[in-house]
C-alpha cells in the first residue's frame, strides 16, 4: 500500500475535493430586463461562457459598460436588447447613460470557469511524482490545471491538454515536490 508524505496528504483531499463533486460543464443564458430607471435583476452572478441578454420594456435607454475588461451593449443610443457573453472574471458594473442619476445602474458579478465532472480513481505518491487518474469523456479534451491558492480564480496554471481516446485521463507531475500543498482540477472546455 502506498502512503503519500504528510505533506501531500491536503493535496489528495484537495484532488478529491476538485475531481469529486459534479460542476456545470455548459454555458447559461441570463436575462436582464429594463424599463425607465430599472434593470431587472439588477445585480445578476453568473459563469465565465455565460450570456446574458438584455431586453427594453419601455423607453429610451442604453446599456453601457463602466469598465475597459469587458464590453457590455456600448454606448449607442435606444437600445432595444443587447447581447454579451463573458470571457474573463471579474465585476462588471453598467448603466443607462440617460437615467443613472435615478438609479438605473447594474453589476454583472463573473465567476471562475466551469469545470466539467471528471471523477478521480486513484492519486499516489511515487519516486516519478504525483500521479492521478480520472474518469472523463472520450475523446474530450482535458486540460489538467494547478494552483497553491484556491482563493484566487485566475491562479490556475495549465499543465497539460490532452484528448484521451478512453474514459481514463492518466497525469503524472514531475513537479509535485516544488510545490507542497498544490490542488489540481481537470477542466473538460
Amino acid at each position: 500500500m502506498n502512503f503519500l508524505p504528510i505533506r501531500f496528504r491536503a493535496v489528495v483531499e484537495s484532488v478529491l475535493l476538485c475531481f469529486g463533486s459534479p460542476l456545470l460543464t455548459s454555458a447559461a443564458t441570463n436575462y436582464v430586463a429594463f424599463g425607465n430607471f430599472y434593470f431587472s435583476p439588477s445585480v445578476l452572478t453568473i459563469q465565465v461562457g455565460d450570456t446574458v441578454i438584455w431586453t427594453n420594456a419601455g423607453g429610451f435607454h442604453t446599456v453601457t459598460g463602466l469598465t475597459t475588461n469587458e464590453p457590455l451593449c456600448g454606448p449607442a443610443q435606444g437600445v432595444q436588447a443587447c447581447t454579451n457573453t463573458f470571457h474573463v472574471p471579474g465585476i462588471f458594473p453598467y448603466q443607462c447613460n440617460i437615467h443613472y442619476l435615478y438609479g438605473m445602474t447594474g453589476v454583472v458579478n463573473v465567476v471562475g470557469a466551469p469545470l466539467s465532472s471528471a471523477v478521480l480513481t486513484n492519486a499516489v505518491w511515487t519516486n516519478g511524482g504525483f500521479v492521478f487518474t480520472a474518469l472523463t469523456t472520450p475523446n474530450q479534451t482535458n486540460i489538467v490545471q494547478a494552483t497553491t491558492n484556491l482563493a484566487v480564480a485566475s491562479n490556475w496554471v495549465s499543465l497539460e491538454t490532452n484528448v484521451p481516446a478512453g474514459d481514463v485521463l492518466r497525469f503524472t507531475d514531475t513537479n509535485a515536490s516544488q510545490f507542497p500543498g498544490r490542488f489540481y482540477r481537470v477542466v473538460e472546455p
